[in-house]
């Protein structure tokens, strides 16, 4: 009996035990080499996390930089504008006054003629008196503040 088993079942069932443990080796094989795959893939991944983190940090402080350089741009261009206004502003105010003066002045005559008549009571002529009008236009205009005497 022992050699009949050992004949005719112990080989079929040698080879059915030879192609599993083949097949479970394989397996492993295959295993072995999927987690050492993986493990380069996350590596490599964790490789290229890195640097995508170290150029956003770049991209990030250059960004900054540009903010800071265009807000440093943008206060000097506002400070230069509002300089300018400024200036624009006192000089069409001085140009004002200038033509104010002027104003008053060529009417100072007419307003001195008609202040004169008013005080003493008489007509004043502009014609006759236009010599000391005069005079006391030239007088008013220096002692006025921004004369032409002062």
């Amino acid at each position: 009996m022992l050699g009949v088993i050992a004949k005719w079942i112990l080989p079929p069932l040698q080879e059915v035990s030879e192609t599993r443990r083949v097949r479970i080796r394989t397996a492993l094989q295959q295993a072995e080499d999927a987690r050492a795959e993986a493990q380069g893939v996350l590596a490599e991944r964790d490789k290229v996390l890195t640097e995508a983190r170290s150029q956003a940090r770049g991209i990030i402080d250059s960004a900054n930089q540009g903010a800071d350089v265009a807000l440093e741009q943008g206060r000097a261009n506002g400070q230069k504008e509002y300089e300018r206004l400024v200036q624009a502003a006192r000089e069409e105010v001085a140009a004002e006054c200038s033509r104010a003066r002027q104003e008053l002045v060529s009417r100072l005559d007419v307003l001195v003629v008609s202040a004169a008549e008013r005080v003493l009571g008489n007509s004043v002529d502009l014609s006759q008196h236009r010599e000391l009008i005069r005079e006391a236009v030239s007088v008013a205009e220096r002692a006025a503040p921004g004369g032409q005497g002062s």
